[in-house]
């Protein structure tokens, strides 16, 4: 256990069982865990003796959860937050690896483990960006490595530099929080760092399926109901016209999102309910600031 390292799991209408896995791997490794129940749901679990549930009558959203856990720990004397999703299950030690991301050239706004798909058991890797764009890395045993953005799920994060970068997006609601963080503490000079042995087992979005749209190049697509399509397209609007999105990462963005917003209106049912989603989100990321 790191004594000045605080823990908070967002849940919303979670698989009990797999929370409990997760609260069952995280507790020993830190002084203490807030569990944010984000749906008002009365669904129960067992939970260690250093975890505080804290339910919300309503969603939040994971930029509002992590703000409210950023000062919940904050007032426990914490220096960092370890933030996880409710089907992310740390490997022992973890939390120790990824401190050891801190000794790197710095100032170190945050650092996250290499994640592991829990469906499938493939690695996952870490992001850089490149001239053109962005690039994946797989890193070799033992490294730790610049990076360029972390999945927020695992990431490891200094509270002083929570508080000169500034919190948490809470407008952005679920899609795009931890890129916008990233985005703004790169722009401030800061540093991330993914750490190869400290590892997570994690399911991105709610699905995952191997495609080649209009005979493109085969990619792997994560699977998210519309609801989720509207946040991913609405907030990648919205980050392309902030003044600290790096044009590299905007190339990248824009091919990414259009790819994937071609392959759910064209394959993925409901087509029609995912379209009219897509208008909507384009319309209202313009509006935002």
């Amino acid at each position: 256990m790191i004594t000045r390292v605080k823990a908070v799991i967002t849940a919303y209408r979670p698989d009990v069982a797999t929370l409990r896995e997760s609260l069952t791997a995280t507790a020993p490794q830190v002084e203490a865990l807030l569990l944010v129940a984000n749906d008002g749901a009365p669904w129960t679990c067992q939970f260690p003796a250093n975890v505080t549930l804290l339910r919300q009558a309503k969603n939040i959203g994971l930029g509002a959860a992590y703000n409210l856990a950023a000062r919940w720990a904050r007032e426990q004397m914490a220096t960092h937050l370890l933030l996880l999703d409710q089907d992310s299950v740390p490997a022992s030690g973890m939390v120790a690896a990824l401190m050891e991301g801190f000794q790197q050239p710095g100032p170190v706004a945050a650092v996250g483990p290499l994640w592991r798909d829990s469906r499938t058991r493939e690695d996952g890797f870490f992001v850089r960006l490149a001239r053109w764009g962005a690039r994946k890395y797989k890193p070799a045993a033992g490294e730790i490595v610049p990076v360029d953005f972390l999945i927020s799920s695992g990431s490891l994060i200094s509270l002083a530099a929570l508080a000169d970068i500034g919190p948490f997006d809470e407008s952005l609601f679920i899609e795009h929080v931890d890129t916008d963080w990233a985005l703004r503490a790169r722009a401030r000079g800061y540093r991330l760092y993914g750490v190869a042995d400290a590892r997570l087992d994690h399911a991105l979005g709610d699905a995952a399926l191997s495609a080649s749209p209009l005979g493109l190049r085969r990619r792997r697509f994560f699977l998210y109901k519309p609801e989720r399509n509207y946040y991913l397209l609405r907030n990648s609007v919205a980050l392309w016209r902030r003044h600290y999105a790096p044009w590299r990462w905007i190339i990248h963005d824009v091919r990414r999102t259009f790819l994937l917003m071609l392959f759910y209106a064209l394959f993925v049912p409901p087509r029609l309910a995912r379209l009219r989603s897509m208008f909507r989100a384009v319309r209202d990321g313009l509006g935002m600031k």
